[in-house]
């Protein structure tokens, strides 16, 4: 049995694909699904779509919560210890029914619940392989390591969880992991190609099922794929917090916008999903600019665009798995060279195959 332990929209699809691809491939597979470090756990979306999805490959689905995002206080650890609580419950039921995954999956190795579930596996007496799945960025550009910081950081969590907890220097890199499936394997960081690699297809993700789950999201958003298809030019805006590390990026999105709507497109704009406000670099300045819910994950979108569509957008995963999902479409990178954090991401986006432009009068 494989336990899939999702914390984004894109673990979430990953573990989707794959989970269908490995029912389709072995009929005998046995797949669960449990969501984790979640903000909502009242509506959340993906939770909900799972348990109404008729051809769901997992025999069950669970959740559990990540409210509290700061720091180590005391809220976080109560929450933690709830959430090990709540998995040690499940692994007894496991084990006292059909047995424990010999198996678990994850898109981030630095989760706690991750490590909490192999620790507890191992004190159970299984041996379960360990399976990072592609979260995007940092599977190709790394995650920058500072020794003090991280060291430190490591001998805190050691003694507040226990010594079994590990500090991997980048996402997978943890000796937990043993297998990563990645969409470019050739291109990942070194840690990743040291463990044994497999690649994700991008036909595992036309699967019909797989192609229903993103339907079903979209319906419980209100998207109707007739408005996606119609979508000239779809605007990516990235994390919050990288819009800050953007110099003027506000004002050079705004252009972009008005330039395209100048040039008589119908746009549509997907913000992150980490941003709460509507619109809140008042994008919506025409009707012929469509708001797209900021909670629904780019990439249960992108069957829907037209192949005529282009994308734009700058930092962060949601290019990458344009590319790799729908490598039809034309992808765009708006990167200065000039502006210190955009200028690193040049390098991969371009080995990725996307273009990278310099100012919107090149696009």
């Amino acid at each position: 049995m494989t336990l899939y332990l999702p914390s984004t929209p894109l673990n979430v699809l990953v573990s989707v694909a794959l989970a269908v691809h490995q029912r389709q491939s072995m009929p005998e597979a046995r797949s669960v699904l449990w969501l984790i470090d979640q903000s909502n756990t009242r509506a959340n979306l993906y939770y909900e779509s799972v348990l109404v999805w008729e051809d769901s490959p997992f025999d069950s689905v669970q959740i559990l919560p990540g409210l509290v995002k700061n720091g180590i206080g005391r809220g976080k650890l109560a929450e933690r210890r709830r959430n090990f609580q709540q998995i040690d419950q499940w692994l007894s039921q496991f084990q006292a029914q059909n047995g424990l995954p010999n198996v678990v999956a994850t898109g981030s190795d630095r989760r706690v619940e991750f490590q909490y579930v192999m620790h507890r596996l191992s004190q159970l007496g299984a041996r379960p392989t360990g399976w990072y799945l592609d979260d995007g960025l940092y599977s190709y550009a790394g995650r920058p390591h500072h020794w003090l910081k991280d060291g430190v950081n490591a001998l805190l969590k050691k003694l507040v969880y226990g010594f079994w907890w590990q500090e991997p220097q980048t996402v997978g890199a943890s000796s937990w992991i043993d297998q990563a499936w990645l969409f470019r394997p050739k291109a990942a960081v070194k840690p990743l190609q040291q463990k044994t690699v497999h690649a994700l297809s991008e036909d595992w993700f036309r699967a019909s099922p797989v192609q229903a789950f993103c339907g079903t999201l979209m319906e419980k958003q209100g998207v109707v794929p007739s408005a996606i298809e119609s979508v000239q030019t779809l605007v990516l805006i990235p994390h919050p917090n990288n819009q800050t590390k953007i110099h003027g990026y506000a004002r050079q999105v705004q252009a972009l916008v008005k330039r395209l709507l100048d040039q008589g497109q119908h746009v549509a704009v997907k913000y992150h999903p980490r941003e709460q406000a509507y619109d809140a670099l008042e994008l919506a300045m025409d009707a012929k600019v469509s708001v797209l819910p900021s909670d629904l994950a780019f990439e249960m979108l992108l069957p829907a665009l037209p192949e005529t569509a282009r994308i734009i957008g700058d930092v962060g995963t949601a290019l990458l798995t344009a590319k790799w999902l729908r490598p039809d479409l034309r992808s765009y990178a708006l990167l200065n060279e000039a502006d210190a954090f955009s200028r690193r991401f040049i390098p991969l986006m371009q080995a990725m195959g996307i273009t990278t432009v310099g100012s919107i009068q090149d696009l």
